[in-house]
């Protein structure tokens, strides 16, 4: 089985140390991102995730409207929507089933 991949939206100075327990970091844009270059996002993230599976993670950090693009994408992909969160000094899987008979949320972790 392949380890999962991270995909963290923008590389950045911040320590992603931690989430290296959930997969490999992969970097979807290393540069300043216009929050209103919604365009060039999607063409980020769609290149990206080209060989993502549906075990992967996105890691919330950066711009908002960067994260909700990726977000979008991988969940139109993958029927499913699993996000690292930060809490409480390290990070948290949140995992969301898009495509199932009525939708369900995972939040085992409170």
């Amino acid at each position: 089985m392949e380890t999962p991949k991270v995909f963290v939206p923008n590389k950045s100075h911040h320590n992603f140390k931690d989430a290296l327990r959930y997969g490999k970091l992969i970097y979807v844009t290393t540069a300043h991102q216009s929050r209103y270059n919604i365009n060039s996002m999607a063409r980020c993230w769609q290149a990206v995730l080209l060989d993502s599976q549906p075990t992967d993670y996105i890691l919330l950090t950066s711009l908002n409207t960067l994260c909700s693009v990726g977000a979008s994408i991988f969940g139109a992909m993958h029927g499913r929507l699993n996000l690292l969160i930060w809490k409480e000094g390290r990070y948290i899987a949140r995992e969301i089933i898009l495509n199932d008979k009525g939708d369900r949320f995972n939040d085992s972790s409170n």
